[in-house]
C-alpha cells in the first residue's frame, strides 16, 4: 500500500458470529458468539486507571516517496503480500496484478516477485486512489499487571470487496498533542467480507505512564482477487457460556463445518462486549484438529478472563483455508 496509508504508524475467514448473554451461572446453551482456547489466555487485562482518552484529529495524509526503478524481489520466511507492499512504498494491489497473485496467502519462499514501477509523477496529474471504507469501532483500552497496553477493537468492512490483511495503526498523544507512542497490528482474522466485522488487539510494550488522545485507524487492506483458499463456511453451534469464576467466563461449542470442502488451519476468535460494543477483551488460537471435513463438527472450549469489566456478549468468528490435496 503505498505510504499514506501508514499515517497512523508515525507516530475470518468469518463464520457465523452468535450472541450470548452471561449469567452468573451457567447460561443456557444457544446460538451465540464466542471466545477462544481454554489454554493459556493473553495477558490478564485492567482497565487503565487514567482519565478517559479522546480521539485526536488525523493529522493530513502524508505523500508516498517511492523509488522509479521496477524491482525482482524474492520472497523470505515470513513475507506477506502487505509487507513487501510497505517495505517499498507501492501498492499491494499492483504487486498482485503485476504477478497474478489470487491469493495473497499463496506466497512462497523463494518466490520472485517484480515489484511495479510507482505512477510517473512527472507527467499528468493522477488520481489520488481512495482508501478502502475500513471503519474501526468499538475502541476500548485495557493495561495488564506486567504493564502491556492493550488497544481492543474491531474493524467493520461497509465497502464492497471483501478485504484480508487488514492492519490497525495506534498512535497516542499527550494533551497537547504530542506523539507518546506509535504501533500496529493485524487483524485477528485474515478477511473481512462484506458487510462484517473482525476483532483486533494492538499492544504497546512499553507504554506512556499516561495519554489524553489517540488515533485508531485501518492503515492497509488488501482485496481478495478471484479464487482464494480462504474458507467462510464454518459456523459455531451449540454454544453455551458458563461463569466459572469472579471474572472468568468458559465459552463451549461446536464448530461445524457448513460446506463441502475439507477445511485446514483454522482459527477460532472470541471478543467479549460491553452494553455499549467497548471491545473488553480478545483471544485467538488454532484448533488441535488438523482437519476439519465438510459436513463435520468438531467441540471447543475456550476460557476468557475479563478483570474489573462485565460482559454482556461474545461473539465467536472462524475461519480456515482449503485443504490443499
Amino acid at each position: 500500500m503505498k505510504r499514506y496509508l501508514i499515517f497512523a504508524l508515525t507516530a475470518t475467514l468469518l463464520a457465523c458470529g452468535q450472541l450470548i448473554t452471561p449469567e452468573p451461572s451457567p447460561v443456557a446453551t444457544g446460538r451465540t458468539p464466542t471466545p477462544v482456547l481454554a489454554v493459556t489466555l493473553q495477558p490478564t487485562v485492567t482497565l487503565r486507571p487514567t482519565a478517559t482518552p479522546r480521539p485526536a484529529t488525523p493529522e493530513p495524509t502524508p505523500t508516498p516517496t517511492m523509488t522509479a526503478t521496477p524491482i525482482i524481489y524474492t520472497v523470505q520466511p515470513g513475507d506477506t503480500l502487505l509487507g513487501i507492499a510497505i517495505q517499498f512504498g507501492v501498492d499491494a494491489e499492483a504487486i498482485q496484478v503485476a504477478n497474478g497473485i489470487i491469493d495473497p496467502r499463496s506466497l512462497q519462499i523463494d518466490q520472485v516477485l517484480i515489484i511495479p514501477e510507482p505512477e510517473d509523477d512527472s507527467g499528468a496529474p493522477t488520481a489520488t486512489p481512495t482508501p478502502f471504507p475500513l471503519t474501526v469501532q468499538g475502541v476500548n483500552f485495557v493495561e495488564n499487571p506486567p504493564g502491556t497496553l492493550w488497544c481492543f477493537g474491531e474493524v467493520a468492512n461497509p465497502g464492497g470487496s471483501t478485504l484480508s490483511e487488514m492492519v490497525i495503526g495506534v498512535n497516542l498523544f499527550d494533551a497537547n498533542g504530542e506523539l507518546l507512542a506509535s504501533q500496529a497490528a493485524y487483524t485477528a482474522l485474515d478477511v473481512v467480507p462484506i458487510g462484517q466485522t473482525v476483532p483486533f488487539a494492538v499492544p504497546f510494550d512499553d507504554p506512556p505512564p499516561a495519554f489524553a488522545q489517540y488515533q485508531v485507524a485501518a492503515i492497509s487492506a488488501v482485496p481478495l482477487l478471484g479464487n482464494t483458499r480462504y474458507y467462510l463456511n464454518l459456523n459455531p453451534v451449540e454454544v453455551s457460556a458458563t461463569q466459572v469464576g469472579d471474572n472468568t467466563y468458559r465459552i463451549s461449542g461446536q464448530l461445524e463445518n457448513t460446506g463441502a470442502d475439507n477445511v485446514e488451519a483454522i482459527k477460532l476468535v472470541v471478543a467479549a462486549y460491553d452494553d455499549i460494543g467497548k471491545v473488553l477483551a480478545e483471544r485467538q488460537a488454532s484448533l488441535d484438529v488438523v482437519v476439519l471435513r465438510g459436513g463435520a463438527r468438531t467441540p471447543f472450549q475456550l476460557d476468557l478472563t475479563i478483570p474489573n469489566a462485565t460482559a454482556s456478549r461474545y461473539g465467536v468468528q472462524a475461519q480456515g483455508l482449503i485443504q490443499v490435496q
